[in-house]
């Protein structure tokens, strides 16, 4: 006879996790499951946040990607977009690219992308595999450029 203990509501331990610790642990979810489809995903959501940027701004949008082999024996690449969008606020930076499920896709009109998490996903999926933080630069009036380096708490979502 096999003996099974089954825990009563009051014994099971409850806890919250944060979304940025969900998707560390879920990146599949996102499209980040392999290391190709997370470059392919990498690109595909900055630049869609690119577009986005522009179209707010009602911009012809200029885009710039340059990707580059940083180590080859780990497989590290770097990822690099540019463009001519309407920019970030220097204040707004550090919530808009380091905290999941934080964005203006919130708002009133839905943009390209899913959720608001491409950015956020590409720069976690950067400190997951390379342990180093994200640089981000944004000008919102082409003469003041804020610059972040940015790793994300996972648990703190931030």
């Amino acid at each position: 006879m096999v003996e099974t203990s089954v825990e009563r509501g009051e014994n099971i331990v409850y806890r919250a996790i944060s979304p940025s610790e969900f998707f560390y642990k879920n990146r599949d979810i996102a499209g980040f499951s392999s290391p190709a489809r997370s470059l392919y995903m990498s690109i595909r959501e900055l630049v869609e946040n690119s577009l986005d940027a522009a179209e707010m701004g009602r911009i012809l949008p200029e885009v710039l990607i340059e990707l580059g082999e940083e180590d080859s024996e780990r497989g590290v690449y770097r990822l690099r977009v540019v463009d001519n969008g309407v920019g970030v606020p220097g204040d707004k930076i550090p919530s808009a690219f380091a905290t999941v499920l934080y964005g203006s896709k919130y708002g009133f009109k839905q943009s390209r992308g899913t959720f608001g998490l491409g950015g956020t996903m590409a720069l976690l999926y950067g400190q997951i595999t390379t342990n180093k933080p994200a640089k981000i630069m944004s000008s919102t009036d082409g003469k003041t450029l804020h610059i972040y380096e940015l790793m994300i708490d996972v648990v703190e979502n931030k």
